[in-house]
Parts: structure tokens; C-alpha cells; sequence
């Protein structure tokens, strides 16, 4: 047997019940699996809300890393559930940790702990990634990281899920394995024949969760001011800010997502951060938004994409 036919068995071999391996894993899901309706949350949160919690700021969007790291560790979650739900458990797990690191990347590359030419050569593939211990400790070292981590333990907490979620990468041992991820028995025509197990899909998703919930926290550290809904839509028309401010409905989601050990120093934090109140009172001292500032926005909007109707009223 020659190399062409191997390469093709084994694709053969991984696409032969694929769409059976994905309706198992699926109906797991809505049928079985105890946490169904905060995976849905949090898959909904990292799909539409994610992004928009990056500050928009001159030297974040022009000078330094922009929007990559966040738009990255999306994809990231999104192949993750991809990846587990044909069975792929080692690359999930892989995609969750990338994950992470790309949040930490995020704040990090954009806060006073790193120069503006070192993010610049980081977004441009010409410096390594910072390592992700690094990356923490620097940011715990004063601040609102510091604060949470003191009352909250929010330091060791975000390290033990980078830790267990790296043990996958790592291979430790063998329940850290393919054989036991995947209860893989079979072998023909020279590759291993893909295995649904519903155990590990169980333990992908509570971490998948578990990941996405500290993400969140990662996030209302950076930018606090997500915590507060703001009336975007009445004050700024279709004209607001590209990101770094939440609607009230994305404020509920992220406020329900934060984990519960952090919520008591949120909810101060909400009450008492100079930099939200600021924020919050800011926008909210706003005119609101005319029918006819409205109107114009809409109309403007047409011109630029060659409409010649007016806007309706």
C-alpha cells in the first residue's frame, strides 16, 4: 500500500460516521447532560457579546493588538465545541487553553505592563507569546487583579483551570490519553477508528463552561464598565461605540456568567470604581438621541451605501 492510499484511508476511516458521532453528542447535550442551559449561555456570550466588551480605544486599535486576540480566542471556542462534538477531545481541550492564553494576551499586551513596540511585534508575529504565568503575575501585582485575587482567590483559581485544561496538552498519563478520552479499541486500514465518549464530552463541557465563565471575569477586570447596562441604542442612534460598552441585556448575561466566588467583589466594584461611575455618569448625562438625529444617521447610512430612499418614518 502505497502513501496516497493511508492518507486516504484515514480520512476515509474519520468521516465514516461522522454525522452519527455529532447526532449522539448532540442529544447528550439536550437530553442528559445535567447543565444544558448555561452551556447556551455561554456558547450565545462568546459568539455575539465577546467582542464587544474590547476598550476601542486610538492606541489598542492602531498601535497595538486591536481586535486579534479577542476574535481569536472566539474561534477558539468555537472549534473546541466543533472538535468535541465529532469526538476530537484532546484538540478541544487544546482550543480551551488557547483560549485563555489569548485573554490573558489581550489585557496584558494592551495594559502599562508592556510596551507599545513589544504588542506591535507580538500582533505581528515577530515576538513569542508572553508565558502565561508571566502574564499574571504582572497583572496581580497592583490593581482591581490584585484586589480580586486577595479577597477572592481569582489568582490560583484562573492558574488550577489553565493547570488542568494544560494536563490534556500535556498528556498526563494515560487518563489524559487518547485510549481513555475516547475509548479508542478499534484499528483498521492503518489508523484508529473515531470514537464517541460521552463521559469525556461531559467533562469537555463542564470545562468548556468552567473557561468561559472565568473569561468573563478576565474581562470585567479589564473593563469594568460591561457591568453596568447603558442605554447605547437612545444615546448614540446607530452611530455608538465600536466596542467596550454593554447594552443592559448584555450586562445581564455577563453579570449572570461572572462564577459565584467573584460576585461579592463585583458588586462592589460596581458601586465604588472610579472608572465606572465615570463611564456609567457619563453616558448617561447624555441628551438623548432626536427622532430627527435619527432619522439623519439612517439617511446617512443609506447615502453610503447608495440607497435614495428616506428614511422611514
Amino acid at each position: 500500500m502505497n502513501e496516497p492510499d493511508l492518507l486516504k484511508n484515514i480520512a476515509d476511516v474519520f468521516l465514516n460516521g461522522i454525522d452519527e458521532r455529532v447526532s449522539r453528542g448532540l442529544n447528550f447535550i439536550n437530553t442528559n447532560y445535567k447543565n444544558t442551559e448555561m452551556l447556551n449561555l455561554c456558547v450565545s456570550f462568546m459568539e455575539y457579546h465577546h467582542s464587544d466588551a474590547i476598550v476601542a480605544d486610538v492606541e489598542n486599535l492602531f498601535y497595538r493588538i486591536g481586535y486579534f486576540p479577542a476574535t481569536e480566542a472566539e474561534m477558539e471556542l468555537d472549534y473546541s465545541l466543533k472538535h468535541a462534538l465529532i469526538g476530537s477531545y484532546k484538540a478541544a481541550f487544546a482550543d480551551l487553553r488557547r483560549a485563555i492564553e489569548l485573554t490573558a494576551i489581550n489585557v496584558y499586551l494592551t495594559s502599562e505592563h508592556s510596551k507599545r513596540e513589544a504588542s506591535f511585534e507580538w500582533i505581528m508575529s515577530q515576538r513569542d507569546s508572553p508565558f502565561f504565568s508571566t502574564m499574571i503575575e504582572a497583572l496581580t501585582k497592583a490593581g482591581r487583579f490584585k484586589r480580586i485575587s486577595d479577597e477572592a482567590n481569582w489568582k490560583l483559581n484562573i492558574k488550577q483551570l489553565y493547570w488542568r485544561i494544560s494536563d490534556y496538552t500535556h498528556n498526563k498519563g494515560q487518563a489524559k490519553g487518547y485510549r481513555e478520552l475516547n475509548k479508542v479499541n478499534s484499528h483498521m486500514l492503518g489508523t484508529f477508528v473515531p470514537n464517541i465518549n460521552l463521559q469525556t464530552l461531559s467533562s469537555f463541557l463542564d470545562c468548556y463552561i468552567e473557561t468561559v465563565r472565568e473569561i468573563t471575569a478576565f474581562l470585567a477586570l479589564y473593563n469594568p464598565v460591561i457591568l453596568v447596562g447603558l442605554p447605547l441604542e437612545e444615546k448614540f442612534g446607530l452611530n455608538g461605540p465600536m466596542s467596550g460598552f454593554y447594552t443592559e441585556q448584555q450586562a445581564d448575561i455577563i453579570n449572570l456568567l461572572i462564577p459565584e466566588p467573584y460576585r461579592h467583589y463585583f458588586k462592589s466594584l460596581k458601586e465604588m470604581d472610579e472608572e465606572v461611575i465615570g463611564a456609567v455618569e457619563s453616558v448617561l448625562s447624555m441628551p438623548n438621541l432626536t427622532k430627527e438625529e435619527f432619522d439623519k444617521q439612517v439617511q446617512a447610512i443609506q447615502n453610503l451605501m447608495g440607497g435614495k430612499g428616506e428614511a422611514d418614518n
